[in-house]
């Protein structure tokens, strides 16, 4: 063991205490294991473990009821049938992002665990939805609102509420003449949380998971989106439309965008990154593909299309910061605190997030360099986050707690890093305020 790993193992098994103690409600859920020791933040293995478990300890209280199941839409306009073998294609798309999900989750220690899809006769099930308007231009890229709307309204006809559901539209916008396609379509996710979300992505006649696969024939497309006509391998098409589909499905999941850390990167590139870029490359010995970065795979985990029910929790969810301390530490800020929720928390997230030259603020299209760090909840709901990998310049690290149905609590705190030397003076006084007020969900 080196230096720095004894200083960060001493500080990991408890020499750096808390402040101060409060009494604790409602969220201990670690009463009947073996005593706690901080050395399981230090292999990912073992917090997986101590999250899984903390996870079905909770879910054997809930009632049984049925899991509950994406939605995938297909949509097209009123003077235009669905494109091409759009059912057969859409069934192997939306498995072979099973088999993705399963993997990934398999990888990092979770087991089996996937996406839930609503099926009908073994086949995925698509609501198909024609549109009120022709093909005549009336929908666009920026058409999410529209297309929402006429969704939304076509859901409820059949008894489903889409304010709470999941919903992955698949819009059948786009024209292909030979090798040449145009596409228009919306392609962005529109907010979500645990209880529902909406997201966009296009169907193409070209797209297909074989499509993924290498090309003995050499297909060369001709791709128009947003600029002019491009030349598309029939690949690389294949990967950067379906690795859109899936990553516009992850933020439809609830999850941000994030950059691997260098020991994650060795895997390939995050898919909440620039991973709709190199999905499933590997099948093609073109380098390493996407993965699941331990962040997005904890908050999948206790999502509840990843093995929740219908009932998950009817609580809302009210988060209290006890403690709350944060230390330079060498060429890391150490993170540690205390919360107090009305539903069990299972992890802690650092998402720390770089503001970038001509950036304004922090967030959406903006966090896509954001690292992310995670730490197990003890028994008494403690946590402690190591930061690493520093960058210089102004900072925002977003500090999410996630929970067992599925939701988050986020707080956000920010410092500065200049001449290799980390100034916390924000971060100080920004806990001062944290402290003093209960968390929101």
């Amino acid at each position: 063991m080196t230096k720095n790993h004894l200083v960060y193992a001493l500080w990991l098994t408890g020499l750096f205490g808390f402040a101060n103690s409060h009494d604790l409600q409602g969220s201990e859920i670690r009463k009947s294991h073996p005593p706690f020791d901080w050395s399981v933040n230090l292999h990912q293995a073992k917090q997986a473990k101590w999250i899984l478990e903390a996870l079905k300890d909770w879910r054997k209280t809930l009632p049984g009821s049925p899991l509950k199941a994406l939605r995938v839409v297909y949509f097209h306009p009123s003077d235009r049938p669905p494109l091409k073998n759009h059912l057969e294609r859409w069934d192997a798309i939306m498995s072979d992002m099973q088999d993705f999900y399963r993997s990934e989750m398999e990888y990092l220690n979770y087991g089996k665990v996937t996406i839930t899809l609503e099926r009908e006769n073994g086949k995925l099930k698509l609501h198909q939805v024609r549109g009120k308007s022709k093909d005549d231009g009336s929908y666009t890229y920026k058409s999410g609102g529209k297309i929402r709307e006429e969704v939304f309204a076509s859901l409820k006809k059949k008894g489903i509420d889409p304010n709470r559901e999941t919903i992955l539209i698949v819009c059948g916008l786009s024209r292909t003449e030979g090798k040449k396609v145009t596409i228009y379509s919306p392609y962005y996710g529109m907010g979500a949380n645990h209880k529902r979300g909406i997201c966009f992505t296009a169907d193409m006649e070209w797209l297909s998971v074989e499509g993924l696969k290498p090309d003995p024939s050499k297909t060369i497309l001709q791709v128009k989106e947003h600029r002019d006509y491009e030349p598309f391998t029939l690949a690389r098409f294949n990967t950067i439309y379906l690795g859109g589909a899936i990553h516009e499905l992850g933020h439809g999941l609830s999850l941000p965008h994030n950059l691997a850390t260098k020991s994650e990167a060795l895997r390939g590139t995050a898919l909440m990154g620039a991973g709709n870029y190199t999905y499933r490359k590997e099948w093609r010995q073109e380098g390493k593909g996407s993965f699941l970065t331990h962040a997005s795979a904890v908050r999948l985990l206790a999502h509840p299309l990843f093995g929740g029910t219908f009932g998950g929790s009817a609580t809302t969810n009210e988060v209290d910061y006890l403690d709350l301390n944060a230390t330079d530490e060498k060429d890391s800020i150490h993170i540690r605190g205390r919360i107090r929720s009305s539903i069990p928390a299972l992890a802690m997230i650092a998402y720390n997030d770089r503001e970038n030259k001509g950036q304004r603020g922090y967030g959406v299209n903006q966090d896509y360099d954001a690292t992310t760090w995670v730490s197990v909840l003890s028994p008494k709901n403690e946590f402690r986050i190591r930061v690493g990998e520093l960058r210089e310049g102004n900072h925002e690290i977003r500090l999410v707690s996630v929970h067992t149905d599925g939701s988050t609590s986020t707080k956000r705190l920010h410092y500065s890093r200049a001449g290799g030397k980390t100034d916390l003076q924000k971060i100080s006084k920004q806990i001062d305020i944290i402290i003093a007020k209960p968390s929101s969900p």
